[in-house]
């Protein structure tokens, strides 16, 4: 497979617009895209010139509860669960948002002299993938609470606790290296108003995808698919690929046809890398660590157009016990340690 790195010619009012904004930054990206530009081509070109949010140590933005419980007055509190799970048992102070007001809600508070908005979901999934969105559109203040409400108090983390585990059919998990595509086109979107600035179609194009919503088998899978005519992704470390495939356990690392893709420090799914071996005609699967890091890059890779959905908890229900055995991953693997039982209300 050869890289593809011929850059088509810019048009002149889209060359103006990269020279406009690399110039007023200081670490600007000059991605060496192919194919023929489209919307989705000024899209990055604004996103990884303007901080590259999701291909950076700050994505997916997570903020832990001991943080969260120290500021309980300074920070606001977003809670995106349904009402029924938010009258059980909430944060002191956090407000109950549903995912079609969010962007308006987080948009007024910006400038409200929050330090942080954090968003808080049931385990870290839905806030994550919000939250990443709402960076995406420029709100730089907005967090998820690390493992939701899970991580709160051990009332909330019983669905955490019985996804852990191992995967029925990890036996016929694969170590076998699968390339990645050959480059292709970047996916063909529309916008509703073509002609409004870059930074504003894009803020539109994500409040429409937010208000959407973040559903099963849409945005996301509750277990491992059938994963025929599907394009598999592994996004995270060589170890996250290979687990156990070297030393004494020399075990399968992953499902067959799952192409790896580096998280740190290779991204690999910015445009300088692989981004475009991802497919425009086909659905993609993808999974992570623990599905906070995986919910970013498939909010990502949705407001580019594509078709991706990702997987809850990720690899904490694929093959958890590589997770504990690996000094590199076990970081991820979620326990007990991670619930700090602090106090919550009930009610509105």
């Amino acid at each position: 497979m050869k890289k593809n790195l011929h850059i088509k010619f810019i048009p002149a009012i889209l060359f103006a617009f990269v020279l406009t904004i690399s110039s007023c930054i200081e670490d600007n990206i000059t991605p060496p895209l192919t194919g023929d530009l489209n919307p989705v081509g000024e899209m990055l070109y604004y996103f990884e010139s303007n901080g590259d949010f999701a291909n950076s140590t700050g994505a997916p933005a997570l903020i832990q509860a001991e943080e969260v419980f120290s500021n309980l007055d300074n920070f606001l509190l977003i809670d995106i669960r349904p009402e029924s799970e938010f009258k059980n048992g909430h944060i002191e102070h956090a407000f109950n948002v549903a995912y079609d007001s969010l962007y308006d809600f987080v948009e007024m508070n910006f400038h409200s002299n929050y330090p942080k908005i954090v968003l808080i979901s049931k385990n870290g999934h839905s806030s994550s993938y919000f939250s990443c969105m709402l960076r995406l559109a420029g709100f730089d203040n907005v967090y998820t609470l690390e493992y939701g409400m899970a991580s709160w108090n051990v009332d909330f983390a019983a669905e955490w606790l019985s996804e852990l585990g191992d995967y029925n059919g990890i036996d016929k998990f694969t170590d076998s290296t699968f390339s990645k595509n050959d480059f292709t086109s970047l996916p063909q979107i529309s916008f509703a108003n073509p002609n409004d600035q870059i930074d504003k179609r894009i803020k539109s194009r994500i409040k429409e995808i937010i208000d959407y919503g973040f559903n099963q088998n849409e945005e996301y899978f509750l277990t491992l698919p059938g994963l025929f005519g599907i394009y598999p992704v592994c996004y995270g470390k060589t170890n996250l690929y290979n687990a156990r495939k070297f030393g004494v356990f020399d075990e399968m690392g992953h499902p067959h046809n799952t192409r790896s893709y580096k998280d740190y420090p290779n991204y690999d799914l910015r445009t300088v890398n692989y981004l475009q071996t991802l497919p425009v005609t086909q659905p993609i699967f993808l999974y992570d660590y623990d599905g906070q890091l995986g919910a970013c890059m498939t909010a990502y890779l949705r407001v580019l157009g594509y078709d991706v959905k990702m997987l809850l908890f990720g690899a904490n229900q694929l093959f958890y016990s590589r997770l504990l055995d690996d000094p590199e991953l076990i970081n991820y693997a979620f326990s007990t340690n991670n619930i700090q039982n602090f106090p919550y209300v009930t009610g509105e």
